[in-house]
C-alpha cells in the first residue's frame, strides 16, 4: 500500500511540472508586446526538467534494491546532476525576469542570481577536493543543492514574477494579480523543496505537489493574457482591413465622381467666360452674378481636385528631395496669402529625404494653409526641419485658435472640418496623413484651444 501511495504521489508530482512546461510551450508569444514573453521559455525548461527529475527519482525509490552496488556511484552522480539541472532552468528564468525589471531592482536581482551560482560552484569545488565517497557525501551535496539552487532560484524567480505582476497592477492590468500569485507559489515551493527535507515526514511530497499545482493554476490564469492579446491583435488587423476596404471604395467612388464633375465644371466655366464677353454694355451689372457663379464653380473644381489627390494611386517616382527646396516652393505658391503673417523657417540646406517632391510640397502647403487659417493676421508661424542619422523631422507650429480634445481626435478624419461651409473640405489633414504614411513617417498633432497647434512629423531615412 505504501508503494502504491508513493508511486501516485510522485507520478502526479512530475505530471504537474510537465503540465507547467506544456502550459508555457503551447502559448503563442511571437507577436506579444509583454516583456515577460521573452523569458517564459526558461520556465518551460524548468517544468520539463523538474518533471523528468521527479519521475526518475520515483524509479530510484521503487527499484533501489535492484540496482547493482557497482553502479551505485554512477546512479548517485546522475541523481545529483539531474537535481542541479532541474533547478538550473528556474535560475535562468530568475535571471531573465530581473533583466526586464527596472535598473536598480534588475541589478540587485541579477547580482543575487550570480551570487548563488558562485556559492554553489564553491560548494561543489570544496566537496570535489575532499572526494565524493559514499552515499552520505552525495546526500550532503544534494542538501546544499536544494538549499542554494532549489530555495534560492525559486525565491528569486518568485520575487521577480511578483514584482512584474505588481508592475502590471500599477498599470491597471487586472491580470497582474495572477503573476503575483504565481510568484508567491514559487516562493512556497522553494521553501518546501529547498529547506524542508523529504525525510522529515511522508506528507512533504504531498505538500510540494500541492504547491506545484497552485503554481500551475495561477500560471494558467496569468498566461490567458497572451490569448487575449492575440485576440485583440487579430481584431485590430480585421478592423484595419475593413477600414482599408472602406476607404478604398470611398476613394474609387470619389475618383469617379471627381472625374465626372470636372467636365461639366470646365464646360460651365467656359460658358460663363463667353457669356461675359458677349454682354452688351447696358447689362454689365450682371457681371457680379457671373463672378459669383464662377467662384462657386471654382470652389467645386478645387474640391474635385483634392478628391482626386486623395483617391489617386501613388505612382510617382522617388528621388532625393531637399526640404529647403520643398519649403521655398510651397512659400512661393502661397506668397499671396503669407504676406500678412510672420512665417519663420528653420531648415538646413543639407536636410534631404528619399521621396516624391510633389507630394512633400503638397504636404507642406496643406500644413501651412491650416496654420494660416487658424491664426490671426500678423501672427507668427514656425516651420522647423531637422535630421539625425535615422530620421528627418518636420514641424509646423502656430499660435492660433487651436483644437479641443474632441476636434483633435477627428482632425485627420476624411471630410471632417471645423471651418465654415465653403471654406474647408475636410481633406487637408487626411491627405497629409496619407502622404506621411506613404513616406514611412508618423504624424503627431498637439493642440490646445487658444494656445495653438504643433504638428510634428518624423520620417525614417
Amino acid at each position: 500500500m505504501a508503494t502504491f501511495i508513493t508511486f501516485n504521489i510522485y507520478l502526479f508530482y512530475g505530471l504537474v511540472f510537465f503540465a507547467i512546461g506544456c502550459v508555457v510551450v503551447f502559448r503563442h508569444f511571437k507577436y506579444s508586446q509583454l516583456a515577460i514573453s521573452s523569458t517564459l521559455w526558461a520556465l518551460a525548461l524548468f517544468g520539463f526538467s523538474h518533471a523528468f527529475h521527479e519521475w526518475s527519482e520515483l524509479y530510484v525509490i521503487l527499484f533501489s534494491h535492484e540496482i547493482n552496488s557497482k553502479y551505485q556511484y554512477i546512479v548517485e552522480w546522475l541523481r545529483l546532476i539531474k537535481l542541479s539541472l532541474s533547478f538550473a532552468g528556474l535560475l535562468i528564468f530568475a535571471w531573465l525576469l530581473f533583466a526586464i525589471q527596472g535598473k536598480l531592482i534588475g541589478k540587485i536581482g541579477r547580482l543575487a542570481t550570480f551570487a548563488i551560482v558562485v556559492m554553489y560552484s564553491v560548494c561543489l569545488g570544496i566537496f570535489a577536493l575532499g572526494g565524493f565517497q559514499g552515499a552520505d557525501t552525495f546526500s550532503e551535496v544534494a542538501t546544499y543543492t536544494r538549499y542554494l539552487l532549489g530555495f534560492g532560484s525559486a525565491c528569486l524567480a518568485g520575487i521577480g514574477m511578483a514584482l512584474y505582476g505588481n508592475q502590471l497592477r500599477q498599470e491597471e492590468h487586472h491580470y497582474g494579480r495572477y503573476f503575483v500569485a504565481t510568484g508567491a507559489g514559487l516562493i512556497i515551493y522553494g521553501v518546501l523543496a529547498g529547506l524542508v527535507p523529504t525525510e522529515l515526514h511522508e506528507s512533504v511530497p504531498i505538500f510540494r505537489t500541492l504547491a506545484a499545482a497552485f503554481i500551475l493554476l495561477t500560471l494558467i490564469k496569468a498566461l490567458k493574457i497572451f490569448e487575449l492579446e492575440k485576440e485583440l491583435a487579430t481584431e485590430a488587423k480585421l478592423t484595419r482591413a475593413i477600414e482599408a476596404d472602406k476607404y478604398k471604395a470611398i476613394g474609387q467612388l470619389a475618383m469617379g465622381v471627381a472625374h465626372e464633375i470636372n467636365n461639366p465644371l470646365a464646360s460651365s466655366t467656359l460658358a460663363l467666360d463667353l457669356l461675359q464677353r458677349k454682354l452688351p454694355p447696358e447689362q454689365q451689372g450682371l457681371e457680379e452674378y457671373i463672378d459669383r457663379a464662377r467662384l462657386g464653380i471654382g470652389r467645386a473644381a478645387e474640391i474635385s481636385k483634392e478628391l482626386l489627390a486623395y483617391a489617386r494611386n501613388d505612382t510617382g517616382r522617388n528621388s532625393n528631395v531637399y526640404f529647403s527646396d520643398v519649403i521655398r516652393s510651397a512659400l512661393q505658391l502661397l506668397s499671396h496669402k503669407i504676406a500678412a503673417y510672420q512665417v519663420v523657417v528653420n531648415c538646413s540646406e543639407s536636410v534631404s529625404l528619399h521621396g516624391q517632391r510633389v507630394k512633400l510640397e503638397e504636404l507642406v502647403i496643406n500644413l501651412l494653409n491650416n496654420a494660416l487659417d487658424a491664426s490671426e493676421v500678423k501672427s507668427r508661424i514656425d516651420i522647423n526641419v531637422g535630421a539625425d542619422d535615422e530620421t528627418v523631422w518636420l514641424e509646423v507650429i502656430d499660435n492660433g485658435a487651436g483644437m479641443d480634445e474632441s476636434t483633435l481626435l477627428r482632425a485627420t478624419e476624411l471630410f471632417y472640418s471645423t471651418k465654415p461651409i465653403g471654406q474647408g473640405t475636410g481633406l487637408g489633414l487626411a491627405i497629409c496623413e496619407q502622404i506621411v504614411s506613404a513616406h514611412h513617417g508618423e504624424m503627431v498633432i498637439n493642440s490646445a484651444v487658444d494656445i495653438g497647434t504643433r504638428i510634428h512629423i518624423s520620417f525614417k531615412r
